[in-house]
């Protein structure tokens, strides 16, 4: 809300021509004038077009990191390495020479269009579709330059196929930023729901062959962090085209002065921008 029409809302409501029918009216008027400063400090407060949840928290990015950092680490020889090699070996031996399931290459964008689409059956949603598009953009942007630069940098070899990108796990990244995406969007609920689905494609990944566990570690922490990025940005864009795109409407409350009985009888309503 501009000063200017704050210093004027709040200049008509100490001027205004009233009689004082005693002490209990001085009382009441005060409290009438306490009220319209409270809700336009309110509307004040809301008015700058920024989002009450911008904000950007470190400790969003500590699981994500922490993924990440685990698979990392797990690309230099030690235990790490080991125990992630011996637990892909595993379930390649579970699943047999012949037995690969290829659901995971197109269950991973199930939560991703979830997470566009489902506002639209009548799921209440925290974005817009407008915002949620842009999210899954920008999500997607920040997932392409995650996964793929570390593939092209790093020599790591996939379990049973030929390919020295195998670390981190796009697929499973892909899935999990899906599900992120889905639990900021409809709540745990929801996201419990597609944090089950991309777990499966992570396991799927391994039983095909496809990756080593500390890939689709990496790649899981990969996926939540672009997802955040997403939503970061969103709010950010908001901001920025609420304060430079676009004048904001403000509602200013203003108590009227009857002229029969001098007292309060009702407010009036502007806009200001």
């Amino acid at each position: 809300m501009d000063v200017k029409n704050l210093i004027l809302a709040v200049a008509l409501t100490v001027t205004l021509p009233m009689k004082t029918h005693g002490q209990q009216m001085g009382r009441d008027s005060l409290s009438v004038s306490d009220s319209v400063l409270s809700v336009n400090n309110r509307i004040l407060s809301v008015s700058d077009g920024t989002p009450e949840n911008y904000r950007f928290e470190w400790r969003q990015t500590i699981l994500p990191a922490s993924l990440i950092g685990v698979g990392a680490v797990a690309l230099a020889p030690g235990f790490i390495r080991n125990g992630s090699r011996s637990v892909t070996n595993s379930v390649i031996d579970i699943r047999g020479k012949n037995n690969r399931l290829e659901w995971d290459d197109y269950i991973q964008y199930l939560p991703v269009a979830s997470s566009l689409m489902l506002g639209c059956t009548g799921v209440k949603a925290k974005h817009s579709f407008r915002d949620r598009a842009f999210i899954v953009a920008t999500s997607y942007a920040t997932l392409a330059v995650l996964t793929n630069v570390p593939k092209f940098c790093i020599d790591e070899k996939r379990p049973e196929f030929a390919g020295h990108n195998s670390f981190p796990s796009g697929h499973t990244a892909t899935v999990f930023m899906g599900a992120e995406l889905i639990r900021i969007e409809y709540g745990s609920w929801y996201g419990i729901g597609a944090y089950t689905i991309a777990t499966g494609v992570g396991f799927m990944r391994m039983y095909n062959g496809r990756h080593w566990l500390h890939d689709v570690v990496a790649g899981a922490g990969v996926g939540i962090l672009s997802a955040r990025v997403g939503e970061w940005s969103c709010q950010l864009w908001q901001k920025i085209f609420q304060k430079k795109g676009r004048k904001e409407n403000n509602l200013v409350f203003t108590p009227v002065a009857s002229p029969v009985n001098g007292g309060y009888y009702g407010f009036t309503m502007g806009c200001c921008f």
